[in-house]
């Protein structure tokens, strides 16, 4: 027994505005070549070829051509996000302050492990050559433009002349001239004065300028909320 369904005149006439909206969207229609999809479209993520077929996959449609011209066109549908499938919600003023210390800590003290490395020192002998010194370093710091410096360009070596030097605090100890240096850019994070510092290599300073930027990055925000970097020493 055959049944005959009515669909409304204006039912089809709005299934049809559906269907040539999204094969517009599509930039690509059955019959065109493989020239013209490409060149509405663009190169396609994926692509698969096996003898006369290709197969097209864009992000919304996936086109399948045979002998180089279009033979169809299927849309690709995005479903819905689910009430169990949204984005995370963004984290609050206190979460965001709690994640920028937590950066800008570590950053400190990965700066401070490469600052303040251990210089290898010897117990003096009579036969030394050594300069003695006061002290190693003077009073206070200046706090670097984290954003902005090179710490290579500040790098002084103001031992590399002298065998090896002390202070006259501790004369018995001493450290070879030429494995030290200055930098009044690192000074904010010497941890301990007592001892110099080791001169570092091109490498460990290009990874304190990275260190820098993140610190100065997570200051700026962490600043507006009342909380300040304070020297290491």
């Amino acid at each position: 027994m055959k049944m005959n369904v009515h669909i409304p005149l204006p039912a089809i006439a709005a299934s049809a505005a559906l269907l040539i909206a999204a094969a517009s969207s599509f930039a690509a229609n059955v019959g065109d070549t493989l020239k013209q999809v490409l060149a509405e479209k663009g190169p396609p993520p994926g692509r698969i070829e096996a003898g006369s077929l290709v197969v097209l996959r864009y992000p919304d449609a996936t086109i399948k051509l045979r002998d180089g011209l279009v033979v169809s066109v299927t849309a690709l549908v995005v479903p819905a996000r689910s009430a169990n499938n949204r984005e995370p919600s963004r984290s609050t003023g206190t979460d965001r302050i709690t994640d920028l210390q937590r950066e800008l800590r570590d950053a400190v003290m990965r700066v401070q492990n490469i600052v303040n490395q251990p210089v290898p020192m010897a117990m003096r002998t009579p036969q030394m050559k050594v300069w003695d010194y006061d002290t190693w370093f003077h009073p206070g710091s200046l706090k670097p433009d984290f954003n902005t410096i090179d710490v290579r360009r500040t790098q002084e070596s103001p031992y590399d002349g002298q065998d090896f030097v002390a202070l006259k605090s501790r004369p018995e100890l001493v450290w070879r001239g030429s494995d030290l240096e200055f930098n009044s850019m690192l000074k904010f994070f010497y941890v301990d004065r007592s001892v110099p510092k080791k001169k570092l290599t091109e490498p460990e300073m290009l990874e304190i300028n990275r260190l820098y930027r993140i610190i100065g990055a997570a200051e700026k925000e962490l600043n507006a909320a009342g909380i300040l970097l304070k020297p290491s020493s």
